[in-house]
């Protein structure tokens, strides 16, 4: 089982039953109705509303949105909480999110992409494409493939171990970083491991990927994207981080302060245009995103894909395959990944055998522990497994 729905299991129990119970009732698809900016609104009715109404309050996040895109092509939204805070403003099922690592997903088919075309070989090694006064410097960039960033299988060390760099954002907000900046963060420490031994998830295998993009195709990252990913997959609503944030854009909050209590951290840049993590989305764009590279062969062909999801790394509780978390689940195969973000948080599940996608993002990171949203929503979508 995949390690964002097995880490669930135990928790949130009479919730749980209750919202099994309401959502398999309403199994229809038909659209929720979404809360209007500045609107008051009465206790939600429709049963996938109720849940994430009931979800939200237990889990201390300032609001959120929920989309289940079923194999018809039809989708169900659920939207709850707040955008923003002072004013008050409801939140509503076409506000844009930080997705966090869910951008990984889109790096790695990008790369796939170039390796389609021949630009790129997945055997490669990432120092060939790193400036030269980097190349010796980079931990085992001599040594790991792409493929071995790929499956987060490189030993490169993570940038964000410490806090150093969180020590950078705040002393500079709104800096606007770039992939090529945090070289400097990743040079001159000790590798995890040698390449191909072991699974450690690191963010600097994305930033190095995101370098080769940027390196191989001669364009900033975020054009490469829009030509590559968001255009096809016709995602009108998806960008890289910028300033300033765009209206559409919910509120972050975040215990910045370590007092258990939530701060609009909005303006803070951890990472806007970075591979590993600086894409703005919306719920209805990331289920986009899914028919596009699952369904469609928008993104990518049908060997590409198996690869991206047979090729994988042992990681615990599931295993990793190309920017994918593959995992198993009592409904069979789930594929995805989820993604935190400094005042923001995400869930990307897309199940195979039932052509369906889960996507679930919130303004906020939970106070309380809390089960994922996608384990609570499956005996409602799929219902008692066999």
């Amino acid at each position: 089982m995949s390690k964002w729905i097995a880490r669930c299991r135990h928790l949130w129990p009479v919730a749980m039953t209750m919202m099994v119970a309401v959502i398999m009732i309403a199994s229809s698809v038909s659209p929720v109705m979404a809360q209007q900016d500045g609107a008051t609104k009465e206790e939600p009715s429709d049963p996938l509303e109720v849940f994430l109404h009931q979800f939200i309050e237990h889990a201390g996040l300032p609001g959120g949105v929920v989309a289940i895109g079923y194999g018809t092509g039809d989708v169900r939204y659920a939207a709850s909480g707040y955008a923003s805070v002072k004013p008050d403003t409801g939140m509503s099922e076409d506000r844009q999110f930080y997705i966090g690592s869910l951008t990984k997903m889109m790096t790695s088919v990008v790369t796939l992409q170039l390796a389609s075309e021949k630009r790129i070989d997945l055997a490669d090694t990432i120092g060939r494409y790193l400036p030269k006064e980097f190349q010796d410097r980079i931990p085992n960039a001599n040594k790991a493939t792409i493929r071995d960033l790929l499956r987060n299988s490189s030993g490169i060390p993570d940038y964000l171990d410490g806090e150093f760099f969180f020590q950078l954002v705040g002393r500079d907000p709104q800096h606007g970083w770039r992939n090529k900046e945090l070289l400097p963060l990743i040079a001159d420490r000790e590798p995890y491991f040698a390449p191909g031994t072991s699974y450690a998830s690191s963010n600097s295998n994305f930033i190095l990927l995101g370098i080769m993009i940027e390196a191989v195709e001669g364009d900033h990252i975020e054009a490469v994207f829009n030509r590559r990913v968001f255009e096809p997959a016709e995602m009108i609503n998806t960008s890289f981080g910028r300033f300033p944030r765009p209206d559409r854009l919910a509120r972050g909050f975040d215990d910045a302060n370590g007092d258990g209590q939530l701060e609009d951290v909005t303006d803070f840049d951890v990472g806007d245009q970075l591979a590993d993590g600086g894409v703005i989305s919306t719920a209805e764009d990331m289920v986009k995103f899914a028919r596009a590279l699952f369904v469609n062969g928008v993104l990518l062909g049908p060997n590409a894909l198996k690869r991206a999801t047979t090729d994988t790394a042992f990681a615990g509780e599931g295993s990793y395959g190309y920017g994918l978390m593959i995992g198993s689940s009592d409904w069979g195969p789930v594929w995805g990944h989820d993604g935190i973000y400094f005042g923001y948080s995400a869930e990307f599940s897309w199940f195979p055998e039932q052509d369906t996608v889960v996507v679930f993002l919130s303004n906020g990171r939970a106070l309380n522990e809390v089960p994922s949203v996608t384990s609570m929503l499956m005996t409602g979508i799929f219902g008692k497994p066999e």
